[in-house]
This record gives C-alpha cells, sequence and structure tokens, in this order.
C-alpha cells in the first residue's frame, strides 16, 4: 500500500498563493479602472469614505482573531501587525486616523461620514469578518486573515499609485496609502508564519486554511463588484 505523501508546507504555501493569485479578485475590473481612470472629485469620495468603513470595521475586528488563536507564537505575530495597526504606541499614527485624513478631504464634518451608509458588501465584510474571527474554528479563521492580508498587498499598492495623479491629494492626506503600500508585505510576511504552522500539522488543517482564504476571496469580489457599481458606474 502506497503512503500518502504530504507537500511540504513552505511548499503548500506557494501553492496557495498561487490559487489565490489565479483568482479574478487580483485583476478585478474595480481595480483597474481605479488605477487607470481619471476619477472625479465625487468618484473620489464615494471611495474614500466606503474605503475607510471597509477598512475600519477590519481594524475593529482585528482584536478578535488574536483572542480566538490558541498558538502563542501565531499570536505573536497577530500582535505585530495589530501593533502596527494602532500606530506603534504613536496616537497621531493609528492607521485608522492616517485614512481619516483622506476622507476629511471629501466632506466637512465627522458627522455627514457616519450618515453615509455603508454598501450592502461593506456591511457584509465587517458582519461576517467580525463573527469568523470572534468566534470561528481559529485555522478556518486564520485562512480568512491570510487571504485578506495576502490580497492587501497588491490593492493597497493599486490605490497609492492610483492617487498620485490627483494634484489636490498631497503626500499628507495620501500619507495611509503611501504607508500601506509597504506596511502590507510585512503583514503579509508575518501571516505566513501562523500558515505554515496550522498546514504542517496535519491535512484537515490545509482544508481548513483553504476554506478560509476562499472566503476572503469572496468577500473581496463581492466588494469589489459593489465599489466598481457604486464609484465607476455611477460617474
Amino acid at each position: 500500500m502506497e503512503t500518502l505523501q504530504i507537500t511540504p508546507a513552505e511548499d503548500f504555501l506557494a501553492e496557495t498563493k498561487a490559487m489565490i493569485d489565479a483568482t479574478p479578485v487580483s485583476s478585478h475590473q474595480f481595480l483597474s479602472a481605479f488605477l487607470e481612470m481619471d476619477l472625479s472629485r465625487e468618484q473620489l469620495k464615494r471611495f474614500a469614505v466606503q474605503w475607510y468603513k471597509t477598512a475600519r470595521d477590519h481594524k475593529m475586528a482585528f482584536p478578535a482573531i488574536v483572542l480566538n488563536t490558541p498558538i502563542d507564537d501565531i499570536r505573536f505575530e497577530l500582535i505585530e501587525i495589530l501593533d502596527d495597526e494602532y500606530g506603534k504606541g504613536n496616537r497621531e499614527k493609528i492607521h485608522a486616523k492616517l485614512l481619516y485624513r483622506f476622507v476629511k478631504v471629501f466632506y466637512e464634518t465627522d458627522q455627514e461620514v457616519e450618515l453615509v451608509p455603508k454598501l450592502p458588501a461593506v456591511g457584509r465584510f465587517g458582519k461576517d469578518v467580525m463573527e469568523i474571527w470572534k468566534n470561528g474554528e481559529p485555522v478556518y479563521a486564520f485562512g480568512l486573515h491570510f487571504a485578506l492580508e495576502y490580497l492587501a498587498q497588491d490593492l493597497h499598492a493599486h490605490f497609492s499609485d492610483a492617487l498620485q495623479k490627483y494634484d489636490y491629494l498631497d503626500e499628507n492626506v495620501r500619507e495611509y496609502f503611501l504607508y500601506h503600500k509597504i506596511a502590507e508585505q510585512q503583514h503579509a510576511d508575518f501571516s505566513e508564519y501562523g500558515f505554515i504552522y496550522y498546514s504542517a500539522e496535519n491535512m484537515e488543517n490545509r482544508e481548513r486554511l483553504v476554506q478560509g482564504i476562499q472566503k476572503g476571496v469572496q468577500l473581496l469580489t463581492d466588494l469589489w463588484d459593489d465599489f466598481y457599481k457604486h464609484i465607476i458606474e455611477l460617474n
């Protein structure tokens, strides 16, 4: 009887990255349009508030996956990301505050921002991420986290590069995007430790990781579908 050969965890990581890269989410028409088009101020305003609400929900949910992760060494890597998200001890560098500078180019008051309803996919994103990270099976929850961090590398580079072409958006209001163009690469690197740790344990963990990744890909695909309709088509 043949013994089943299990792919080394590092090879499984490479295969999984290739699987994510092959999904349409990385080349979604919203990302292409955002990079290539000269968007109106109104279109950028709609983008700013919806991306802020998406990112804010992600940051609010992040402590939940730290709590839900049973392995201290993996939790250590997650805390590194959380510390970065909250400015590494500098309140003024909390990432939500950096992004809010960009939002305030288009909105005069906090109340105006709060009154803008979330797009349906933005609402689902925040709700599902919080629920899975707080109450989901830990390996599945980590798979979702890994997908979001891995995909965040390219999407933040897209946003950062695209926003350079608008003269009224100086580096101060684009600081969130400039920083994340680099920081998300580091966050993805931190996340590889947990992926390798879990996938080295057993095949069941690999299945759960892939299921979590598929959930992340679907959430972002739905998000870009809504963004395309609301920001690009509604000009």
